[in-house]
C-alpha cells in the first residue's frame, strides 16, 4: 500500500477547513482510489477515509492507524453502514 501526498491538489478544501473549523494541521492523501484527510486540532486527531467505488478493507484502515497514529494511543472508528466512509480519532 502506497500512501500519497495529494494535499496541493485540494488546496482549497484545506484552506476552507483551515478558516471554518478549529483544525490547526490538514494533510489529504490518496490510498489506492481512497481519500484520506488527516486532521488536527488542540486536542484531536481524525483522520477521514472515503471510497465511493467499493468498501474500504480492514487492512488499509490498520495501515493508516499504524502510519498516521505513531503512538500507541486509545482511538476510536465510526463507520458508515455501507463501509465507504470510516472516521477515526482519538486524543493527542
Amino acid at each position: 500500500m502506497h500512501l500519497i501526498d495529494v494535499t496541493n491538489t485540494y488546496s482549497d478544501l484545506v484552506q476552507n477547513q483551515l478558516n471554518s473549523t478549529s483544525a490547526q494541521y490538514i494533510k489529504v492523501y490518496s490510498l489506492g482510489n481512497s481519500s484520506v484527510v488527516y486532521t488536527e486540532t488542540d486536542s484531536d486527531i481524525e483522520i477521514v477515509i472515503e471510497n465511493h467505488d467499493r468498501k474500504i478493507k480492514d487492512e488499509e484502515v490498520e495501515f493508516l492507524i499504524r502510519r498516521l497514529i505513531h503512538d500507541d494511543r486509545s482511538y476510536d472508528i465510526t463507520i458508515d453502514k455501507t463501509k465507504k466512509i470510516i472516521a477515526i480519532t482519538c486524543k493527542k
